[in-house]
């Protein structure tokens, strides 16, 4: 169900749609949110096609500084620019300053030395390498989600609270792969929509089908940061484990909600947009 029609676009789906067609009943609306990768490689035809077919309005970008730096080296003067389509850009660095400085605290003390000159002299992509082989490696997808859930709770509550406005929409979210960081809030959208767990489970999977073509590259860019093939894949236990890791450290997906600042009232206005 990863829809494959696109050029340049990658891992694209509409969300309202897979989870209808899942649950073989109409749940949420079609057309409203939208996940993929990158879309620095849009094709023209690819731009107008979200627009005149998808009906874009929003994107929303959860890319750090390191991966537009890196984009930007790699395509240099060919690179598509979203804020130049026909929508409205919103860039949230999702790993901010609260992340970066707890996984900063995990490194050795030589190593965070080594990490802060190589940053001084503007080597970033080497000292992310530090960071990638020592901790985000191996902590894995399940504890990177941990992590995010943890201390990147402004970010993700930024992010959800665009989703809260109906000017916004249709909405399309990405970062890298269109697998981790928007798939982490596409998937607490989904806990607070009630949709079924083997659902939100089957969703987070379509990842998978929709890397495909590109797999190959992805893994070369993140053995480039030091982190492993492993990180290219969506494998649908990480729903579980959020889920889980929600009720046992936090009471819940409301109460953790609650605690970022995404509060009932904001849950409800995002049920009365996004429920059929």
């Amino acid at each position: 169900m990863a829809e494959m029609a696109f050029t340049g676009i990658y891992n694209f789906r509409d969300v309202g749609h897979v989870v209808n067609t899942l649950g073989g009943r109409k749940f949420i609306h079609d057309k409203y949110i939208y996940r993929s990768g990158r879309l620095d490689n849009a094709t023209l035809e690819d731009r107008e096609k979200l627009v005149s077919e998808y009906g874009l309005q929003t994107v929303i970008d959860l890319r750090t500084k390191s991966e537009h730096i890196k984009q930007a080296q790699t395509q240099g003067a060919n690179r598509y620019r979203p804020a130049n389509g026909p929508w409205d850009v919103i860039y949230i660095h999702f790993a901010g300053r609260n992340f970066e400085m707890n996984m900063l605290k995990q490194l050795k003390w030589w190593q965070i030395i080594w990490f802060l000159m190589l940053m001084i002299f503007q080597f970033r992509m080497a000292a992310i390498r530090i960071l990638g082989r020592n901790v985000l490696g191996p902590k894995g997808l399940v504890g990177l989600s941990k992590d995010s859930l943890r201390f990147c709770q402004a970010e993700i509550c930024e992010a959800l609270e665009v989703f809260t406005d109906f000017k916004s929409y249709p909405v399309l979210i990405h970062c890298t792969q269109g697998k981790d960081r928007s798939g982490l809030v596409v998937m607490l959208i989904l806990f607070v929509l009630g949709v079924p767990l083997e659902q939100v489970k089957a969703d987070y999977a379509l990842s998978n089908e929709g890397l495909a073509p590109v797999r190959a590259s992805m893994i070369k860019e993140v053995e480039e940061i030091g982190m492993t093939a492993d990180y290219t894949k969506a494998p649908p236990e990480v729903v579980e484990t959020v889920w889980n890791f929600l009720q046992t450290e936090y009471g819940g997906v409301d109460e953790y909600l609650d605690a970022i600042g995404f509060g009932e009232q904001k849950r409800q206005t995002l049920r009365k947009l996004l429920l059929v």
